[in-house]
């Protein structure tokens, strides 16, 4: 099947006193939604269950994520997770601060 990208979206999020990846991978994930919006479904009447979301994150421990996690995180569509070395251990005061980056793609078939 042809699809078409609709939409892509980038954020980053932190995790600055856990040293957690996957909190820092939720948090670019959310902050990346926040700034997302398709009201396309409305004006074309198509169920939001149709489109596919590819959701890309960049954190220096790829294999800390937990991808259910972020999987969650989307409400509509099939979604996958793609998780890579990227990212940035930040030193703060003696500890380390996470940053993640996320991209979020949104896929529909074109018809």
């Amino acid at each position: 099947m042809t699809e078409q990208r609709i939409i892509i979206e980038m954020a980053q999020g932190v995790d600055l006193h856990g040293r957690d990846d996957t909190k820092a991978a939720r948090r670019a994930v959310e902050q990346a939604l926040q700034g997302a919006s398709l009201p396309i479904f409305g004006t074309l009447d198509l169920p939001r269950d149709i489109m596919r979301v590819v959701v890309h994150i960049g954190v220096p421990r790829p294999e800390a994520v937990d991808v259910a996690v972020i999987a969650a995180l989307l409400p509509y569509g099939s979604v996958e997770v793609l998780v890579e070395k990227g990212g940035l251990d930040v030193p703060v005061a003696g500890d380390v601060a996470v940053m993640a980056a996320a991209a979020l793609e949104v896929f529909l078939p074109v018809r």
